[in-house]
């Protein structure tokens, strides 16, 4: 039956969610991404590429690559946690170094020359969890961003004509994402479990 006969068959409420980001944290380590902060996060999506191959007249097409696009957040910049601490944090634990760092380490007071690179930046942000909720707060489901890295951070427009709250706007790129479906609740123990579960459904 469709879920508007169903009490127990309900559709998915985009309100219903929670954006887990466990490593985000000021250098300090008191000062942490909160998951109440997120107001909006898009969902995973991927597309396929595709080759043509020309015969006699037809056109025939093949699946190519996938590419999985970029995951966007919007958090509320925060004053307790520091939003703009948290972010920019993360930046450095990702290997940049300002200007300043960098003449220090030619005037022999640094540490080490470094640049941004995928395994700290990994390390900063750790995984990305957007968990899809029921309307009891029971997991329905859960999207893993497989070795995430931020590429964009937006602190949000100060503004004198408005009150309204500021937020930070943030760019996530992941190399895929998996879905972990929920049972009664609790999320499939792994994707292996939940791939060969589709595999033996799709075999019998």
């Amino acid at each position: 039956m469709a879920f508007w006969n169903l009490a127990s068959s309900e559709p998915r409420r985009a309100h219903r969610f929670l954006l887990n980001l466990p490593n985000l944290a000021a250098d300090d380590q008191r000062s942490t991404y909160r998951e109440y902060l997120c107001k909006t996060v898009t969902k995973p999506a991927y597309s396929l590429s595709e080759t043509e191959h020309k015969f006699l007249g037809n056109t025939y097409y093949y699946p190519g690559a996938v590419t999985w696009e970029n995951v966007t957040a919007q958090l509320v910049n925060a004053v307790d946690p520091d939003g703009n601490a948290i972010l920019m944090s993360a930046l450095y634990r990702g290997g940049y170094m300002d200007p300043n760092q960098q003449a220090d380490y030619f005037a022999g007071e640094g540490f080490g020359l470094g640049t941004p690179n995928k395994a700290d930046a990994l390390d900063a942000l750790g995984d990305v969890l957007i968990r899809e909720l029921d309307g009891e707060g029971m997991d329905i489901g859960l999207w893993e961003l497989k070795n995430p890295f931020v590429t964009n951070v937006k602190f949000g427009d100060l503004d004198y004509s408005t009150e309204d709250l500021l937020n930070i706007d943030i760019t996530f790129r992941y190399d895929f994402a998996l879905y972990y479906p929920a049972t009664d609740g609790e999320i499939s123990a792994n994707a292996v479990t939940w791939q060969n579960r589709q595999t033996n459904a799709a075999g019998t």
